[in-house]
C-alpha cells in the first residue's frame, strides 16, 4: 500500500520550509574514567539545542556544505546499482531482494561462506534509513551514497559473520507517526507487519539465532526501530536508534531546526503505550523484554535532544524500571549512561556533544572505528536544497557499538 499522500505532502513541506540555524552491553561498553552516579536520562533534555543541525526531514539531514567531499570508504562496500553492490573482500555481498514488501523492497547482505542455510546460527540486524536518505541515495553522486554505504554495517557483518537486511522504502518516510490503521504503528498495520515478514523470511534461508534479531535505524528508521520493539517484542531481542524517539510519537515530536521559531515539544509520551502495543510480552512478568541504545547529537534541530529524555523515561516505564538511576560513564568523548536491570544492561544513551543530525561515524583503522562520511562534518548543511549525506563525523562509531551492544561483537 503507498504511503498517504496528505502526510507525506506534510512531510515534504516541512522538509522544504526548514532552514537550520547551523547548517539529519547484554556487553557492558568501556568505559572511559567511569563513574557512577544518578542520571538525568533525559539528559538530553537540559542539553537540547535548537541551534543546529536540523535541516531535513524526518529521514534526518546531516552532512557538510555542499561542494564539499569525502574520499572513498577504506573497506565500505562500494557504490552499487539495483540488484547488488558484488560485495568486497572487507563486506558481506549485498542484493536486492525482488519481492515486494507492501510498498518496500528488501537488501539482504550474506558474509561469505553463510550463504544458505549455515551449521551454528548467526545474528541478524534490521537496518532502516532515513527519510529522503534511502538505501542507496539516488540524487548523490553515483548513487553511493544512502544509509547501507554510511554506515558499513555489511563491513561489521563479513567481519563478525552476522547477517544484515535493510528495508528500502526508497527516499519515502518510514510510517513510524501515530496513527492507527492500515498505515500504522500497531502490529497488525502494513509496514511493521512487512518488516517482521522480511525477518521470517530470511529465518527460512539462512540458520537465524532467534535470541539475536535486532533492529537498528537513523532519523525515520531510528522512530521505526521502537514501532519494530514494542509491537515485535517476541520477535526483536533489541535494538539500537540514531537520532529518534518515543513509541507513539506523531510527526510534531521533530522540530526539523524550528526550535524557537513555533515549534514547541508536544510532551512526554506514556510507557503504556508500549506495554499495550504486545501485551503478550509486555505485560508478562516472566517473558523477556527487548532491551535498546540511544544514540542522539546535542545539536541535533531535527529530532532535539527532548526525544532522548522521552524515549528514557517512556522504555523505564515500559522495562518496569520507572526511577532506576543510571550508571554515567564517558565513552569515546560522549555522555554514556548505562540503565541495569538484573545485572543486565537494559538501557543506554549516548548523548553526543556538537553532533547533529545523522548517523555517527568515526572512520579510521582501529577496531571500534569505522563508517564512511561522503562529506566530513558534525552537523548538516545549513542549504535546505543540498542533497545531504545523513551521517556525522561524530568520533563515535554507532553501528560497532550497536552490534557491541547487542552482543554481536565480544
Amino acid at each position: 500500500m503507498s504511503e498517504n499522500p496528505a502526510r507525506r505532502s506534510l512531510l515534504l513541506l516541512l522538509l522544504i520550509a526548514v532552514a537550520s540555524a547551523s547548517g539529519c552491553l547484554g556487553n557492558a561498553l568501556p568505559g572511559e574514567g567511569a563513574s557512577s552516579g544518578a542520571s538525568s536520562g533525559s539528559a538530553g533534555a537540559s542539553g537540547a539545542s535548537g541551534a543546529s543541525g536540523g535541516s531535513g526531514g524526518h529521514g534526518g539531514a546531516s552532512s557538510g556544505a555542499s561542494g564539499s567531499s569525502g574520499g572513498a570508504s577504506s573497506g565500505a562496500s562500494g557504490s552499487s546499482g539495483a540488484g547488488g553492490d558484488g560485495g568486497t573482500a572487507a563486506g558481506a555481498k549485498c542484493t536486492l531482494n525482488t519481492t515486494a514488501y507492501g510498498s518496500m523492497k528488501m537488501w539482504e547482505c550474506v558474509p561469505s561462506g553463510m550463504e544458505g542455510k549455515t551449521a551454528q546460527a548467526a545474528g541478524l540486524v534490521v537496518a532502516m534509513h532515513g527519510y529522503t536518505q534511502g538505501v542507496e541515495d539516488p540524487s548523490s553522486p553515483s548513487k553511493s551514497w544512502g544509509f547501507k554505504p554510511t554506515t558499513e554495517w555489511a563491513v561489521l557483518a563479513e567481519k563478525h559473520k552476522f547477517y544484515v537486511i535493510y528495508p528500502d522504502k526508497g527516499t519515502s518516510a518510514f510510517q513510524w507517526y501515530a496513527y492507527f490503521g492500515t498505515s500504522g504503528i500497531g502490529r497488525s498495520d502494513l509496514e511493521p507487519t512487512q518488516i517482521a515478514q522480511m525477518v521470517k523470511d530470511t529465518q527460512a534461508k539462512h540458520n537465524i539465532d532467534p535470541a539475536k534479531i535486532f533492529a537498528n535505524g537513523l532519523s525515520a528508521g531510528a522512530f521505526m526501530t521502537t514501532v519494530m520493539l514494542a509491537t515485535y517484542p517476541d520477535l526483536f531481542s533489541a535494538g539500537s536508534m540514531f537520532e529518534g524517539g518515543a513509541y507513539g510519537c506523531s510527526t510534531s515530536c521533530a522540530a526539523l531546526g524550528k526550535k524557537g521559531q513555533g515549534w514547541n515539544w508536544p510532551g512526554n509520551h506514556a510507557a503504556s503505550l508500549v506495554t499495550g502495543a504486545y501485551p503478550t510480552v509486555w505485560q508478562s512478568a516472566t517473558a523477556k523484554k527487548p532491551r535498546l541504545m540511544v544514540f542522539q547529537g546535542d545539536a541535533d534541530g531535527a529530532v532535539t535532544p527532548e526525544n532522548l529524555a522521552d524515549v528514557t523515561q517512556q522504555w523505564l516505564g515500559a522495562l518496569g524500571m520507572t526511577g532506576t538511576p543510571g550508571a554515567i560513564k564517558a565513552l569515546k568523548g560522549t555522555q554514556y549512561t548505562e540503565y541495569a536491570k538484573g545485572g543486565q544492561v537494559m538501557l543506554a544513551t549516548v548523548l553526543m556533544p556538537g553532533i547533529g543530525h545523522g548517523t555517527p561515524v568515526d572512520p579510521g583503522p582501529a577496531e571500534d572505528q569505522g563508517g564512511w562520511d561522503p562529506t566530513p562534518s558534525k552537523t548538516a548543511s545549513t542549504d535546505t536544497n543540498t542533497d545531504q549525506d545523513w551521517t556525522n563525523t561524530a568520533g563515535i562509531y554507532g553501528p560497532y557499538y550497536s552490534a557491541k551492544f547487542f552482543g554481536l561483537i565480544p
